[in-house]
């Protein structure tokens, strides 16, 4: 129990303390910006480099592991689509963005340094699988249905490819791909840059942290409060059921596999999935208010997951 409160305090904490500074202390928007970019843009994609460049792949079944967590989610999304489309009478490509907040997770900011936590970094490799696939899977349809909702007449072939030319200019994507190029190739290693990107990677995770706090507080839990319930419910509770029983029950993978894709369905609704609710100037309150609240919730469902698992 002692390790469980030490894990989730550490973690939640730098997330506490990035929402407590913004929301208490005033510093100028110019200083978080840089942080951010610090933290998301330089720090976590030399930490990613550095973890895949020295990591040995294990041999898991990565097709079940993928369809486990990404049929769970697609089941998801379905789910939130069909609640915005027949609860609340949402057009099309509304309910894509409530169905993309019920299913994507924060798989990098707060997932990261959690699962890192949680399984060690000789065992955490099967979630790294699912972040390098997270925002490739899920973004990529999202957008397929806006744009074909929003724009009926654009040909359907080039917004794909304008959609994946986009998805590989996400820095995290970069740095996964370059730390596995450099672990394939076998490019040695030095000690002394090891040493220094070792370094990096061990303040990378905080900064991420606090960055994600520090976001969280921008957002307004009031607005939508009541809508934002059932997207919570479905991405706290109903998600990661699903995903267990199709990763225990159904393709009956190992223990490692089931945990990972139980607590990566686990995570709180990610905060990229607002930033489509910005692009597409859609459904910012609601999405923004489950964000905040599901995270808040995933504090006290990750614990419970974490100790039914015995972790």
């Amino acid at each position: 129990m002692n390790s469980l409160i030490y894990i989730i305090s550490s973690v939640f904490g730098y997330v506490i303390i990035g929402f407590i500074i913004k929301k208490f202390i005033n510093v100028s928007e110019k200083i978080y910006s840089k942080f951010d970019y610090l933290s998301f843009n330089i720090l976590l994609p030399l930490a990613l480099i550095t973890y895949f460049w020295q990591i040995e792949f294990p041999r898991i079944n990565t097709v079940l592991l993928l369809v486990s967590f990404f049929g769970s989610g697609i089941l998801v999304f379905i789910i939130g689509f069909q609640v915005g489309n027949l609860l609340f009478k949402y057009k099309t490509d509304d309910n894509a963005l409530l169905g993309l907040s019920a299913c994507f997770g924060n798989s990098v900011a707060l997932g990261i340094p959690l699962m890192h936590s949680l399984l060690g970094i000789s065992n955490v490799m099967p979630y790294m699988i699912l972040v390098l696939f997270h925002g490739l899977v899920h973004f990529t349809y999202t957008t397929i249905i806006i744009e074909s909702y929003r724009n009926r007449s654009l040909n359907l072939s080039k917004k794909i490819l304008s959609t994946i030319t986009g998805l590989f200019k996400n820095i995290v994507l970069v740095g996964i791909f370059i730390g596995i190029f450099l672990n394939y190739t076998k490019i040695m290693q030095p000690d002394m840059l090891m040493n220094i990107l070792n370094s990096i990677s061990d303040i990378a995770l905080p900064c991420v942290l606090l960055s994600l706090g520090i976001s969280l507080a921008k957002f307004n839990l009031i607005l939508s409060f009541k809508k934002s319930i059932i997207f919570t419910f479905l991405k706290n509770i109903i998600h990661p059921v699903i995903g267990f029983i199709i990763a225990k029950y159904i393709f009956n993978l190992e223990d490692l596999l089931v945990v990972t894709i139980t607590i990566a369905s686990a995570l709180p609704s990610g905060s990229q999935s607002y930033y489509f609710a910005y692009r597409y100037n859609a459904q910012k309150d609601l999405i923004s208010s489950n964000i905040v609240l599901s995270t808040f919730v995933s504090f006290f469902t990750l614990s419970i997951l974490i100790i039914l698992f015995n972790i």
